[in-house]
This record gives C-alpha cells, sequence and structure tokens, in this order.
C-alpha cells in the first residue's frame, strides 16, 4: 500500500509540476504540453511492462527499491537544470521506474494474500492511490507556489526536488517493507 502511494503521489507530482512548469514558466500550449507528456506515458507503459517480466526474477523488493531510484534520478534532472528538453527527459526516465512501482504494488499487496480476500486488498490499493494522489498534488503545489504565482522556475524546481527526496527515502522504506523473495519454500510433492 505504502509503495502505490508513493507511486501514485510522484506520479501525479510529475504530471502537475510538468504541465504548470510546460504552461505557465516555458508558455507552451495544451496541444504542445500534451506532446510534451508523450513519452513521460510511453515510459511509464514501458516501466510497467518490463516490470511485469522481471518481478518474478528480481523479486519485489530489488525492484521496488530499482524503481524507486529511477525515479528519484529522474526528478533530480529537472530539479537540478530546468529547460524544456531536461524536464522531459527527467521526468520521462523517472517515469520507468514509476511505471515499475504500479506493478511492485499491486504484485506485493494482490499476491500475498488469499483468495477470498482479494477483493479487499484491491480496495484498500484504489484507496492508498488516492491518497497518494491527493497527498502528492497538495505536497508539490505548495511547495511550487511561488512558482505558479509570481513566475521563475525556482519553486518547480524546489518542488520537483522534494519528489526526488520524498523517492528516496520511499527506496530505505520499501527496501524493509516490501516482502523479500521467500527461497524456503520447497517443491510441491510429487503425486
Amino acid at each position: 500500500m505504502f509503495v502505490l502511494g508513493i507511486a501514485t503521489a510522484l506520479m501525479v507530482a510529475v504530471f502537475f509540476l510538468g504541465t504548470f512548469y510546460f504552461q505557465q514558466y516555458a508558455g507552451y500550449g495544451p496541444l504542445a504540453t500534451g506532446l510534451l507528456f508523450l513519452p513521460i506515458a510511453l515510459a511509464t507503459m514501458a516501466g510497467a511492462q518490463v516490470a511485469g517480466k522481471l518481478v518474478g526474477r528480481l523479486g519485489a523488493r530489488k525492484l521496488g527499491a530499482i524503481g524507486m531510484i529511477v525515479g528519484a534520478l529522474g526528478l533530480l534532472v529537472p530539479a537540478l537544470w530546468s529547460t524544456t528538453l531536461t524536464t522531459t527527459i527527467g521526468i520521462s526516465f523517472g517515469s520507468l521506474g514509476i511505471g515499475a512501482l504500479f506493478v511492485v504494488a499491486s504484485a506485493t499487496a494482490l499476491g500475498n494474500v488469499a483468495p477470498e480476500e482479494a477483493g479487499i486488498a484491491s480496495g484498500l490499493l484504489s484507496t492508498f492511490h488516492e491518497i497518494g494522489a491527493s497527498v502528492g498534488v497538495a505536497t508539490v503545489s505548495s511547495i511550487a507556489a511561488v512558482s505558479l504565482i509570481g513566475g521563475g522556475d525556482a519553486g518547480f524546481q524546489r518542488a520537483f526536488l522534494a519528489a526526488a527526496i520524498a523517492a528516496i527515502v520511499a527506496t530505505a522504506i520499501a527496501a524493509i517493507a516490501i516482502p523479500g523473495r521467500n527461497r524456503t519454500q520447497s517443491p510441491a510433492p510429487a503425486h
């Protein structure tokens, strides 16, 4: 649940901050902004696809930590060097990791419950998805307010930095909280 909340908070931060950065600061219209988000959306889907193939091999804990680190590194780019190109590339790269986090969250939340508890687990996932979105947008919009009101990109940079720091802190928590691979299970007896 924690991983999904963080993943959603980071994704909402990317779309919220990116939209305002591209339109308000860089001066692009809605169509150009939408096109700038195309590689970000594609990267999110690619990250989810790759994670779906790797989660069984690497385990959710390792893949979750990798996803958080990739997300943090991508968000650091516009925090440190904000141009249209670097912001697009940075948050596209970060979205690879964020996409992977959605797979990790779903796999661990739904894969570790009995079949009769899957509905409850799915409901909890949806709840944490909404909580993550609310907390994410409230946090980054508060930090970015100076740029939203007064112009300039300092608020955007600070908000991207805060999101990157949150991903780094979440990496440590996820590395402890995500269930590890169960290596002690023996294969089912043959009949």
